[in-house]
């Protein structure tokens, strides 16, 4: 659970959802999440671009985990999630900043 302004957001994991690219290297991972606010839920979804995913498994840590702190940092800057469908791309660079610093502060938040 998140709070921003008063509106706790709780974030639980749906989905995984792995694409290929050419049927031989990753292009990217979907992680989808449900978004609740304790009266609507909605859905939110994070993308792993360009190896990213590899990069951070690579150091032992989980992209699940990167994307659902990706998808919380947006929502603490103030994005309203049932205001319009979330999608959210995670840069490479973000995706290996992660990978060696386990967070992304002090990086500032992604927008879509």
């Amino acid at each position: 659970m998140i709070e921003y302004l008063g509106v706790t957001y709780g974030i639980d994991f749906v989905n995984e959802d792995r694409e290929l690219a050419d049927g031989h290297h990753r292009a990217s991972l979907v992680y989808t999440y449900r978004i609740s606010n304790g009266f609507a839920n909605t859905h939110g979804d994070v993308v792993l671009t360009n190896g990213s995913a590899d990069i951070i498994e690579q150091t032992g840590k989980d992209p699940r985990t990167a994307a659902r702190m990706a998808l919380e940092g947006l929502l603490k800057q103030g994005r309203d999630p049932f205001e319009s469908q979330i999608f959210l791309r995670v840069p490479y660079g973000y995706a290996e900043y992660f990978s060696e610093n386990g967070s992304y502060e002090p990086l500032p938040a992604l927008t879509e």
